[in-house]
């Protein structure tokens, strides 16, 4: 996918959703997955970053607010449970999300588009490209200036801020056997992991990719990560079974700054 085709996609419609990285297993690092064991010493960074700036929408809003081609909207979650319909206008929904989830952080969705107090949009859930409605009045909506990219072949990532590449860096994709899922995501939770030992380096981004090779890894959905390492030599390598590792002196540079929600695309 090429750099700039996700952010075209969401100005011609225009999340943070959950990923608790208490969620991320030991084997995360060797099999790159993210499981549902918890694990101790990860913490969420939702508290700590500065706010993007509030979208002025309400429940009557009749379309999608004017953007920035190198801005998306990203949708927060302010009530215990958010409805997803299948469609505008579906009688029912078929999907039900907690809020918040795991360690206490709130459920957030990238919007596709919004349109008569409904908002389309991108889901944390299989399959990956999964979408959805949910309504207006359960949401908050704020911008995000950031995306970020992946290309697999040259094992690279790169961060956008404006339309600007700000940082760039070597990464390990998933190998042969279990690659990173190609396709349009986005950053479901930054997470800073305080233990030492870890496999994962300092920080985590969840992300809302699923690998298409595991459907289930030691208790987990086979969730996919951006995180660190504790085998700096693979980087530059077709090393994982599907997160993306990085340095873990970039992994603390980009979690410095790149919020949850941001959108992430993942090409050759």
């Amino acid at each position: 996918m090429a750099p700039g085709s996700l952010a075209a996609h969401r100005r011609g419609g225009v999340a943070w959703a959950l990923l608790a990285l208490a969620l991320i297993s030991a084997s995360c690092a060797s099999a790159g997955l993210i499981a549902t064991d918890a694990a101790p010493g990860r913490d969420a960074l939702a508290a700590s970053r500065p706010s993007p700036a509030v979208s002025t929408l309400s429940p009557a809003a009749p379309a999608t607010p004017t953007l920035s081609s190198s801005e998306s909207l990203v949708a927060t979650a302010t009530v215990a449970s958010v409805p997803v319909y299948p469609s505008l206008g579906a009688a029912t929904p078929n999907l039900q999300l907690a809020n918040p989830i795991a360690e206490g952080a709130p459920l957030t969705f990238l919007v596709v588009t919004v349109q008569s107090g409904w908002v389309e949009v991108d889901l944390p859930v299989r399959p990956n490209g999964a979408q959805g409605w949910v309504p207006l009045a359960d949401l908050s909506i704020t911008s995000d200036q950031y995306r970020i990219t992946v290309s697999l072949l040259a094992r690279q990532l790169t961060v956008y801020a404006g339309g600007a590449a700000v940082t760039s860096a070597p990464v390990a994709v998933g190998s042969p056997d279990s690659p990173t899922p190609i396709g349009s995501f986005y950053v479901t939770e930054v997470l800073r992991i305080t233990d030492p030992q870890n496999a994962y380096g300092p920080y985590a981004l969840g992300l809302s990719a699923f690998s298409d090779t595991y459907y289930s890894f030691d208790g987990g959905p086979g969730q996919i990560a951006i995180h660190g390492t504790n085998q700096p030599w693979v980087i530059g390598g077709y090393a994982s079974h599907g997160c993306v590792r990085l340095a873990n002196p970039d992994i603390a540079r980009i979690a410095g700054f790149v919020p949850a929600g941001t959108p992430v695309s993942i090409g050759l």
